[in-house]
């Protein structure tokens, strides 16, 4: 009795294991990393393409996995609910105080039994082996799906067919966008961060990537009042003195008074050497040809356009033709890297400090773009109208400001604290909460 009860147990366990089989295959197809299957299979791993075949077409999967579980489960039902159900009623029987309910009592017992079984067995545990291994579930079990779609094609197709036409009548016949976004990519990169498996520059370096793109020349430029340049016919010692004093190792050279008649740059490397060999040169002998760029250029292409001709620094030219600023490597590079700093820099006032209480103190000519991707602000609309902090204070208040005055930025408030004349010098940028 107890050996035949043993037999039927085993028949069922065995149908239950094949079920989760199907319950892992089908979860960790759809689960399983797109782009490691398509390297796995470009490396010649015959599973993996299968996978990935399988994978392309999830009506056809979905189909051929209803099927094995649909014949697993009528077969365990069959085993089951007729074979070990009437054994052990047989064996309660024997049994006085309940052999009155044998029948019912045993099939009840019965039904929990390959309930548990069927949960544990047949769905939970495969499912969650399948999320832990997704990739290698789908690599171990696809060849065997493959094999039984082939041999239940005419099954799979009016499955696939008569589930295609009940879509249509639902009108959901769109197929589900597989591409990757950028947003996806933002999360996988902060789940990872905080998963440890990604570090904070890491993160910080892929979101700059993204930001970049949407940026131009206006945005990260040295706005014009800010340059340092001079006239053609400034001495050698002279220009040598302003480069050594700002730090630059590039200074745009003009005529007529006015830097909109840019003739070229001197770069420190040629300026040097003349004065030692050939003090009678003038600028004019070493002056190299200027690069001008448009304002709302994206930054993305002008660095390709910088590597390309071994530019370094370039004049940005507004709508009206005139220069607006000056944008050099340096500052296209410091967008995706954050903040360079050289020697002179390091000795230079910090234009942006953190303050104890969650403040920040920062310089009104630093980069509207850039404080904002720091404090992870969205940049305004009207965000093209102007470059700087300062400019953003100046067009939220439609006039020239005053020290004390302030105005609202999403989670901040802007305050002017320090005015240089008629130039916004200081600004102090606090939370709301904190004001």
């Amino acid at each position: 009795m107890l050996g035949a009860i043993a037999f039927e147990l085993g028949i069922v366990l065995l149908l239950l294991v094949a079920n989760g089989v199907f319950a892992a295959s089908e979860l960790a197809l759809v689960s399983a990393r797109r782009s490691r299957l398509e390297a796995q299979a470009a490396a010649g791993d015959r599973r993996a393409a299968q996978a990935l075949k399988l994978s392309e077409h999830p009506d056809r999967l979905l189909a051929t996995v209803q099927i094995g579980i649909t014949l697993i489960g009528t077969f365990a039902s069959a085993f089951g609910g007729a074979k070990i159900g009437d054994i052990l009623a047989v064996a309660l029987k024997n049994v006085p105080a309940v052999a009155e309910y044998a029948d019912t009592l045993a099939l009840a017992i019965v039904v929990l039994i390959i309930t548990y079984l069927s949960l544990i067995v047949g769905e939970l545990v495969p499912k969650r082996l399948a999320l832990l291994h997704a990739d290698g579930v789908a690599r171990t079990f696809a060849p065997l799906l493959i094999w039984l779609s082939a041999l239940t094609r005419p099954f799979v197709w009016f499955l696939t067919i008569s589930s295609n036409l009940i879509l249509r009548l639902l009108r959901q016949t769109q197929q589900p966008d597989a591409s990757i976004t950028e947003d996806d990519i933002l999360y996988m990169t902060r789940a990872g961060r905080a998963g440890g498996t990604v570090a904070l520059h890491e993160e910080r370096l892929i979101e700059r990537v993204f930001d970049f793109s949407d940026h131009t020349a206006r945005m990260l430029m040295t706005p014009r009042p800010a340059v340092v340049a001079v006239r053609i016919d400034t001495p050698l010692v002279e220009t040598a003195r302003l480069a050594i004093e700002h730090g630059y190792s590039r200074i745009p050279v003009y005529e007529n008074d006015s830097l909109d008649h840019a003739l070229g740059t001197v770069n420190i490397k040629d300026l040097l050497p003349t004065l030692i060999e050939d003090k009678s040169q003038t600028l004019a002998d070493i002056l190299r040809p200027p690069t001008f760029v448009l304002e709302h250029e994206p930054v993305s292409k002008l660095l390709t356009r910088f590597r390309r001709n071994g530019t370094h620094m370039a004049l940005v030219v507004d709508e009206y033709g005139q220069i607006a600023g000056i944008l050099t490597l340096e500052d296209i590079l410091e967008e995706l890297v954050g903040d360079i700093r050289d020697e002179y820099d390091m000795s230079e006032e910090q234009k942006v400090v953190k303050r104890d209480d969650g403040s920040w103190l920062i310089d009104g000519s630093e980069a509207f773009a850039t404080i904002a991707h720091m404090l992870k602000q969205e940049e305004r609309a009207d965000s093209t109208d102007f470059v700087t902090l300062a400019g953003f204070v100046i067009a939220q208040l439609g006039r020239l400001p005053n020290a004390g005055d302030s105005v609202e930025w999403g989670a901040y408030i802007v305050e002017v604290v320090d005015m240089d004349g008629r130039r916004v010098d200081k600004v102090l940028v606090r939370p709301k909460a904190a004001a």
